[in-house]
Parts: C-alpha cells; structure tokens; sequence
C-alpha cells in the first residue's frame, strides 16, 4: 500500500510535500525533544480491547465506560475475525486508553450499508458526544473535519470525494500536527483545518447508527519541525 506523507508547512498546488519525520511515544507532547525510533505503533491486537475503552450512551443522557474486562456487559462493539465491529446502537465509541497530540493514525473502514460514523481525535472528557474533533465518516462526507461539543477549528471542508460504495473498505488516515489536522482517504487528499482547540487527547471510533468494522489501526509519532523546549 502507497505511503502518504502531509507536510503541513509545504502544501504545494502540485500536491504534497514529502517529509520524513521522527516517531514518538504516548504522551511526549510534554516533551517533544525526546525521540524514538520511526515506525507504525499498532493500536489493535486483534483479539480483544487491549489499550481501549468503549464508552456508550446509557438513559437520561448519562453514559457508562466499559473496560476490556467489562466488554462482554455491552453489545455494542465486538472483536471478530481481526475487526471491531460495531452494531451503531446505541450512540458512543471505542476510544484508546491513551492520549496523542502528533501523529498520523490509520485506521481501514468498512459499512455493509450507507451510514455514518467518524473518527475523534483530540478527545476530552467522555460524553456522547465528547469535545473534540470530528474527522467525518458519513458515506458523502468522509473526510471532512469539523469540531463538536465546544471544540473550536478553522477549515475542514472537503476538497475531494474519495469514498468507496458500502461492501468495500476504505483506508483512512488523519494527520495531526501542532493544531492542523488533514484526513487522507483512500490515497486522497480530502479535508485540511487547522488552529485546532483542544489539540490534544484520545482517538475514538464511533457507533453512530448503523452497523460498521475497523480494522488495521495503528499510529505513527512524530515531532514537529519546533520544539517546544530547548535542546540541551
């Protein structure tokens, strides 16, 4: 599968600029200058909820987290054959038990029939919904970037149209660098927004309706072209 690299400070009418960029572990946003070794971080074992939450609308507007050693009280999402799938009902999400600011995530989508759904990013305290970021997976409007909940952000609206018809899956990847954020669909180019606020929290996927699969999700770390802190 083709390799896609956003440069949020060199976006040309040509395209993208490709840059390479250091990886990074959970939580380095309080010290960007401490760097690993590159490479994609799998989110997902496969076999169960390992390093997840699922988080689900319960009565009277209150909801209910459910860790992996609580996953069998809810039927909402599941692990099978290699995916989460999730049902659509109720409303929630299955987010990561860590949080992230620089990264690109990666995540393959499949919905048997049209429906909605999306990826939060810089997710805050959880709700249905939570504040944070919306990287849209409506059929029409996959790709798009929008905030929820209080989060604030400039842009975000497609500039192209890259989803696959129901029955197939779809590769996405969301960029956030800094508070820019930009989604890539299916090797496309599709939302850029930017000053982001928050710009920094957990990655969650969403039941929303109908039923949808996730597979292949994983992350790479990276550390802006700026520090934060001095090197010494």
């Amino acid at each position: 599968m083709k390799t896609i690299h956003v440069c949020f400070v060199a976006l040309t009418a040509a395209g993208l600029t490709a840059v390479l960029v250091r990886g990074q572990r959970t939580g380095d946003y309080r010290d960007p200058d401490w760097s690993y070794e590159e490479g994609w971080t799998p989110l997902f074992n496969g076999k169960d909820f390992t390093g997840w939450v699922v988080v689900l609308e319960q009565s009277e507007g209150k909801i209910r987290r459910y860790r992996p050693q609580e996953i069998g009280e809810q039927n909402t999402f599941a692990v099978r054959d290699g995916r989460i799938v999730t049902t659509g009902k109720p409303n929630g999400y299955v987010r990561t038990v860590d949080v992230f600011d620089n990264f690109v995530f990666h995540v393959e989508v499949r919905f048997a029939e049209s429906g909605n759904s999306g990826v939060l990013i810089h997710v805050q305290q959880d709700g249905v919904w939570p504040k944070g970021i919306e990287c849209q997976l409506y059929q029409a409007h996959m790709g798009r970037i929008f905030p929820i909940q209080g989060a604030t952000l400039e842009g975000g609206e497609m500039i192209h149209s890259a989803a696959r018809p129901p029955g197939e899956w779809n590769t996405y990847e969301v960029y956030s660098e800094e508070g820019r954020v930009a989604t890539v669909l299916n090797g496309v180019l599709v939302g850029l927004a930017s000053n982001a606020n928050p710009r920094v929290g957990y990655i969650g996927l969403q039941a929303e309706g109908v039923p949808a699969e996730f597979r292949n999700m994983k992350i790479k770390r990276f550390t802006p072209a700026h520090h934060l802190r001095p090197k010494p």
